[in-house]
């Protein structure tokens, strides 16, 4: 109760204080779910690509050798890649400029930089076990 003896609410004090809110708008929601797609999506397509060519055989190749298809794959995999890096660098740019902030970028860069680092580390350490 304050001194006038009104009540004041739990929004009202929330907003009373200068503690920074965490940016809860359909825009960050959108930019963290399309950050921490960027290992499964490119994994979905190129393992889709591949049941799909292994299923179907239209250059009629072996199919049992490991590298079938391998350029149709890789294709498929980081043009999925491409599409969801260039939708994501997009609602990053549209949430900075109705946020003018870059508070809101935070983790949706930081979750994008994780997946990128991880992703990395397990072509080159798959490489490396593979001894290529």
């Amino acid at each position: 109760m304050s001194a006038d003896g009104s009540t004041t609410s739990a929004e009202e004090i929330a907003a009373s204080t200068d503690a920074p809110r965490p940016p809860e708008s359909r825009l960050h929601s959108i930019a963290v779910v399309l950050a921490s797609l960027i290992i499964a999506v490119p994994m979905l397509f190129g393992r889709l690509t591949e049941a799909i060519l292994d299923t179907i055989n239209p250059a009629n190749v072996d199919v049992t050798q490991p590298l079938a298809y391998l350029s149709e794959i890789l294709a498929w995999g980081f043009g999925s890649l491409g599409v969801l890096l260039i939708a994501l660098v997009s609602v990053l740019v549209v949430l900075r400029i109705r946020t003018r902030s870059f508070k809101a970028l935070r983790l949706p860069v930081l979750i994008a930089v994780v997946q990128i680092v991880v992703g990395i580390l397990t072509l080159w350490l798959s490489g490396l076990a593979d001894g290529s």
